[in-house]
């Protein structure tokens, strides 16, 4: 698994060390602002959020976007332990 970021953006982060609390294995790439969007276009389809995740993993998208649909779709969707997020959405409020 590869994380595209930019070294201090908040979400960013919080997907970093998300991987890192489950013990995930990862590399990053730390990317500069502007010119990232050359590289997320042909990825990504055209979004330009970040991070974004590039997986080899058959039957998972090959690069997702976003930190809300990393945490959702990709981390704690396939590594159920230890959770990040409660497992009732309705604890949570």
């Amino acid at each position: 698994m590869l994380l595209l970021k930019f070294s201090r953006f908040p979400y960013c982060r919080q997907v970093f060390l998300a991987l890192g609390y489950k013990g995930i294995p990862f590399q990053f790439e730390n990317l500069t602002a502007r010119l990232h969007v050359l590289i997320f276009k042909p990825l990504t389809g055209g979004l330009r959020t970040v991070p974004v995740q590039q997986t080899q993993i058959e039957g998972q998208p090959r690069a997702m976007a976003d930190s809300t649909q990393i945490f959702l779709h990709s981390i704690e969707s396939r590594f159920l332990s230890p959770r990040l997020l409660p497992a009732d959405e309705r604890k949570a409020s």
